[in-house]
């Protein structure tokens, strides 16, 4: 029987316990229950600036190398949102903690955060376009899981992290994410069995990325020093 799947449901189910993973780390359980350390979330904001600063230029790039004009336009348009979305975090979530991912005494990006966005950027540059589009879905639908499945716990208007709680679990991210999913299933329908698999190979590296993401500021990940 065959597997009438689109890619990016086969990649979620593939990737479930990596998902479940991410739900039990303990970042994730305080930022459900409101009790996250408030300099946690402080650092997670810092690096969640340098990561999507870079993804911006992850999808710019893909949108450079699509080869289709609309697939083109549309990477460039999520492009576009990824700084956007980079601006308000700034203005909603860092600014009123005295944050700043720019400035003199901003901590630099964590291992894990240089080395997952370079993993996408690299992908993104030299790997076939549809390998790089498959690597930069898990960023989109793990914090739409994850905004959905903490809403559905974090009903308290006052719970100290709504803002956040509300961006990822908000339609309009939801469609956002189904846009880019549609985008990858459309080039996986043409892909050869080989780059379907490098493909899941690329989805699945990027899903243990996050689950590390959260990690790293759950644990305070720093450069060592010499």
């Amino acid at each position: 029987m065959t597997d009438e799947r689109t890619f990016s449901e086969a990649a979620w189910t593939h990737v479930a316990s990596w998902y479940d993973a991410i739900l039990e780390h303990p970042f994730v359980v305080g930022l459900a229950a409101g009790t996250l350390p408030e300099d946690v979330f402080g650092r997670y904001l810092l690096d969640d600036a340098h990561y999507l600063s870079r993804y911006g230029s992850t999808l710019a790039m893909l949108a450079a190398r699509a080869g289709d004009p609309a697939l083109s336009a549309g990477l460039a348009r999520a492009a576009a949102e990824a700084v956007e979305a980079e601006r308000l975090m700034h203005a909603e979530f860092l600014v009123p903690r005295g944050l700043d991912p720019d400035g003199p005494d901003a901590a630099e990006p964590t291992p894990t955060c240089q080395a997952y966005a370079g993993t996408l950027l690299a992908d993104a540059a030299y790997a076939p376009v549809e390998v790089g589009l498959a690597g930069v879905l898990p960023c989109f639908r793990v914090y739409l899981e994850v905004g959905r499945a903490i809403a559905a716990q974090a009903t308290d208007a006052a719970h100290p992290y709504r803002a956040w709680i509300d961006t990822y679990s908000d339609p309009a991210f939801d469609a956002a994410v189904t846009r880019a999913e549609g985008w990858a299933d459309h080039l996986a329908t043409t892909a050869t069995p080989e780059r379907r698999t490098k493909m899941l190979a690329a989805y699945e590296r990027a899903t243990r990325f996050e689950w590390m993401f959260w990690d790293a500021s759950w644990r305070g990940e720093t450069w060592p020093r010499a």
